[in-house]
């Protein structure tokens, strides 16, 4: 409904991206008789920025696709003018900013204009980030905008570009990878300055899930290779890593984005210590009746209460349908944020939320990890797939702190889900707690990241896993309690290892060393939390190889 009727107010709104289009065109929506003015210096804005990977691999046809509204029309001037009724400046430059006159000063296709503002809303985005001494150069390019996709599919098309080497395993870069290997089939180098990758979101384990996953479909994956420099010429393009050197046609460099903040700078609004712009749950700045939103902002973290710089296109679509409330009068806040996010990497897809494992040990948590494979429907289910989970979470009060999942399935689901008991600050019991809709084809009876919960109370009583990539401790014996043809398929190749499976432990413990701990395992952790059960209770010391030996095994190379 329309708010109620007040003075009218002139609304300016620099950017027509997610944050800005969302609140310009909600606002004119709640406060029709209001002045609602967008202004962009580029000539095509609002289009869905993360589906430029997608354009390139061939999944999306064309880049005007990603333009369009559910119901085909193109979002262009035309389009927010004649539909949502607002003012659009597009190829306009902010040239300057009065705050206290309340006046914005622009420079555009008609020449100089000055636009008057009651309310200033800042939603300047983001930009890639670029390496020391990176070269400006048409071999070397980075992946962010509308413009960086047609050069790349064209070099692609020619048969120019045949090897191209992508700097930076985060989100872009996986993309990337799988888009110039699985349509094209350009040879890929993938090169990560951390040990694994999506270093800053996973821990090693599931890392090692996704480094195999691109190993296996022939991209290779050098980690732990900080750049040292990128080198272009008439041939191809030189990328070394310390003493090592790629040879590429091309290199793309995806190492993140930083926060556009030199208008926000440039009349006094105060930026965080992440270098984004400081607002609260208002979204109001330090400026009064100046406002921000999208990935120009900082927010504040669910988990460990910090300022973070979260550029996601959700929490940017969201915050400007909540900044349009706030400044039609409604009673709204932007609260915390989980940092809940997914990417597709070949036929994996990988989920996370919260903090890694590493991360909370950084920030002094306290901070313990657990992990199981699991189906992501009923396990009889034709189409079921295994699904790998990972529980982080503070030891000493059980308050969850992250998860991560990875699988040719339901993966993001069970982030989902568990972002909920994150924002909330729940421990492990509030996932068992959660209700889900259960049907064989959609999910198995007990909801996955529930089960996750209760490996981590089983932690909580003494019941521990390891991880899966781990070797025995010395002198600690391997009790393999599977099915001798599952060991059969799937063998130790950590050492020697006793076989006793499950069905016959009760009658069989006894031909266990007293003396020994012992490491449990099995195919997916499960039989083998129950055997370390067994064997506590007897008197034995026991862990268990969480995630078992689908999870050890399809890490491939990640095992240490």
């Amino acid at each position: 409904m329309t708010e109620a009727a007040g003075p009218a107010r002139r609304v300016v709104v620099v950017g027509a991206s997610a944050a800005g289009a969302r609140c310009a065109s909600r606002l004119k929506r709640l406060q029709p008789e209001w002045s609602v003015t967008m202004v962009d210096e580029s000539t095509v804005y609002s289009y869905a920025a993360c589906g430029l990977p997608y354009v390139l691999s061939g999944d999306i046809d064309a880049l005007d696709e990603l333009r369009k509204t559910s119901y085909g029309v193109s979002r262009g001037r035309t389009y927010f003018e004649n539909v949502k009724r607002l003012r659009v400046l597009e190829g306009y430059r902010v040239t300057g900013v009065d705050a206290e006159a309340g006046i914005l000063k622009v420079r555009g296709p008609a020449g100089e204009l000055e636009l008057p503002w009651d309310e200033l809303v800042l939603a300047t985005g983001a930009e890639p980030v670029a390496l020391p001494g990176q070269p400006e150069h048409p071999r070397v390019r980075r992946f962010h905008t509308w413009n960086d996709v047609k050069p790349l599919k064209r070099g692609l098309i020619e048969g120019s570009i045949t090897h191209v080497a992508v700097v930076g395993a985060g989100l872009v870069g996986l993309e990337l990878a799988e888009a110039f290997r699985s349509l094209w089939g350009a040879e890929v180098t993938l090169i990560e300055a951390g040990p694994h990758p999506m270093p800053l979101f996973l821990d090693r384990e599931a890392g090692a899930l996704v480094s195999a996953e691109l190993t296996g479909h022939g991209v290779r994956v050098l980690c732990g290779r900080p750049v040292r420099s990128i080198k272009p010429d008439g041939e191809g393009v030189t990328v070394r890593t310390g003493d090592d050197a790629v040879r590429a046609d091309h290199v793309v460099v995806a190492v993140g984005v930083r926060p556009r903040v030199e208008l926000a700078r440039s009349f006094g609004v105060e930026l965080g210590p992440t270098g984004a712009i400081a607002v609260d749950e208002r979204l109001a700045t330090s400026v009064p009746h100046v406002w921000a939103a999208g990935d120009c902002i900082e927010v504040r973290h669910a988990v460990n209460g910090e300022p973070v710089h979260c550029p996601l296109g959700s929490l940017a679509n969201r915050q400007g349908r909540v900044l349009a409330d706030i400044l039609a009068g409604r009673e709204d806040r932007f609260g915390p944020v989980a940092g809940a996010l997914a990417v597709k990497v070949f036929d994996l897809n990988v989920a996370a939320a919260g903090l890694s494992l590493a991360r909370a040990r950084e920030l002094g948590l306290g901070a313990a990890a657990v992990w199981m494979t699991t189906d992501d429907r009923a396990h009889y289910w034709p189409e079921s797939e295994n699904l790998y989970l990972q529980a982080v979470f503070e030891e000493e009060t059980l308050r969850l702190l992250g998860v991560q999942t990875v699988g040719k399935g339901r993966a993001v689901d069970a982030v989902d889900l568990a972002a909920q008991v994150l924002l909330e600050g729940g421990s492990v019991d509030e996932l068992g707690r959660l209700e889900h809709c259960y049907a064989p084809p959609f999910a198995p009876a007990l909801a996955p990241v529930a089960v996750l919960g209760f490996v981590a109370r089983n932690h909580a009583e003494g019941i521990r896993c390891v991880s899966p990539l781990a070797a025995p401790a010395e002198a600690e014996g391997v009790l393999d309690v599977r099915l001798r043809e599952e060991s059969a398929a799937r063998p130790w190749a950590g050492g020697d290892s006793v076989h006793i499976p499950l069905e016959e432990l009760s009658c069989r413990v006894g031909e266990l060393d007293r003396g020994r701990r012992w490491l449990v395992i099995c195919e997916r952790g499960t039989r083998s939390q129950e055997a370390a059960r067994r064997l506590a209770s007897a008197g034995y010391r026991a862990r268990y190889l969480g995630g078992g030996m689908l999870w050890r095994t399809a890490a491939g190379g990640g095992v240490s």
